[in-house]
């Protein structure tokens, strides 16, 4: 049996649930990209920014450390998928809509490494999870 190691995490979608999985991820010190879709309006990576802000006023505190959010790297599936190939797991924490993750899905294939190790569907309601060892 080998060792799974996670050096960095990707997580899909910046709710509650998926911002909160991206802050215990800086609480164990592994850098974590979360992901969403691009704002309509104001910065691109606004959905992101205003999840990761939400975050410090949050009471219990999701982050032992207000300042460790800026560690949380921002993306959206527009413009930034590729750095999904860096990442050792991917957590998909989106909403309950089976087309919605399809689409979703379609969009991050491409982009995942062939040494990618693994992906996690979150979401209680649909409770499955797929994993793909590492090649060696």
């Amino acid at each position: 049996m080998t060792n799974f190691i996670v050096k960095k995490v990707a997580v899909l979608g910046a709710g509650v649930m998926g911002a909160q999985i991206a802050a215990h991820c800086v609480n164990a010190k592994v850098p974590v990209v979360l992901f969403d879709l691009p704002a309509k309006e104001g910065p691109k990576n606004g959905i992101v920014l205003r999840a990761i802000e939400n975050l410090k006023k949050l009471n219990p505190a999701p982050l032992g450390n207000k300042e460790d959010a800026a560690l949380i790297e921002v993306a959206n599936y527009e413009d930034n998928l590729d750095l999904l190939s860096g990442c050792d797991l991917i957590i998909e924490a989106i909403a309950e809509r089976m087309d919605w993750k399809h689409d979703l899905y379609k969009k991050v294939a491409p982009h995942r490494s062939e040494e990618h190790t693994s992906e996690l569907q979150s979401q209680s309601t649909i409770s499955y999870a797929v994993f793909c060892l590492k090649k060696k």
